[in-house]
């Protein structure tokens, strides 16, 4: 002190604050989160300002710290990558967050449309009575929801008899009439189209002569039958939106023909895809 010339408080000051700003940011632990950062960068710049109008009225100009600079600009840095990444986890959040199953946009949460599509739809069926009960319930959705015929499934397999092939072939004219004379309507009846009723008893009936000719010499089951269309294993296919998806394949086409062919109704190449 005898030596130099008394330094000025003002100038004492902010080389203090600068050694204990460089100090700070050189020991901050990897473990500060967004909020410390931001309190840091608000207490370097109101500290700052103080300084700054202070040495203004004292007619000083104190030089910028080239430690104090580079403190601010990896705070900032900091703080810029910090809220890039919440806000990108805010994203991830509100798009998979709520855990909804990829057929929520078909289902829109209904009960028991989602039940089907957990526990039925892509698994295979083989059994005849199943695939007869498929093909005539995709038949009369023809112009329809599946949720329509899906709430009504009940309704059918009351009708037709729990789709037992044999007792569907012996139903008569009569019962056609009976089912359309219902006046009960919602989910406890079927649909009372004429053509869609009188379908499912037509190719109950072409199973059952199916049965007696082709399928008894080739040793093979209507469900058999169905699935050599596609060399008797599923066809797993990955679209990447809803877009490419076909309403029917060759396989489809090939199984439509041969269904009309042997006199078949209601049984077009979106059905049987």
């Amino acid at each position: 002190s005898r030596i130099m010339k008394p330094v000025p408080n003002i100038w004492r000051f902010l080389l203090l604050f600068i050694a204990s700003s460089s100090f700070a940011a050189s020991f901050c632990p990897p473990s500060i989160n967004n909020s410390n950062l931001m309190s840091t960068s608000r207490a370097t710049r109101s500290a700052a300002s103080r300084a700054m109008a202070a040495a203004a009225s004292s007619g000083s100009k104190p030089k910028r710290s080239s430690s104090s600079s580079s403190t601010s600009t990896k705070v900032t840095s900091e703080n810029k990558k910090q809220k890039k990444a919440d806000t990108t986890a805010s994203s991830a959040r509100s798009t998979s967050g709520n855990d909804l199953p990829w057929y929520n946009f078909f289902t829109k949460s209904d009960p028991a449309y989602d039940d089907y599509m957990a526990t039925e739809w892509g698994f295979e069926k083989r059994e005849d009575s199943q695939l007869f009960e498929k093909l005539s319930l995709e038949g009369a959705q023809a112009g329809l929801s599946w949720k329509t015929i899906l709430t009504k499934r009940e309704a059918y397999r009351t009708t037709f008899h729990n789709f037992d092939i044999k007792k569907v072939a012996k139903m008569k004219e009569s019962d056609v009439e009976e089912i359309l004379a219902t006046e009960v309507s919602g989910p406890d009846v079927i649909v009372r189209h004429r053509g869609k009723i009188e379908s499912v008893i037509n190719n109950a009936k072409c199973i059952q002569e199916m049965r007696k000719g082709e399928l008894r010499e080739s040793g093979q089951s209507f469900g058999e039958w169905l699935w050599s269309f596609v060399d008797d294993k599923p066809i797993l296919n990955s679209w990447e939106c809803s877009r490419d998806m076909p309403s029917k394949t060759a396989e489809s086409e090939a199984m439509s023909k041969a269904l009309r062919k042997r006199g078949f109704r209601f049984v077009g190449p979106t059905t049987c895809y």
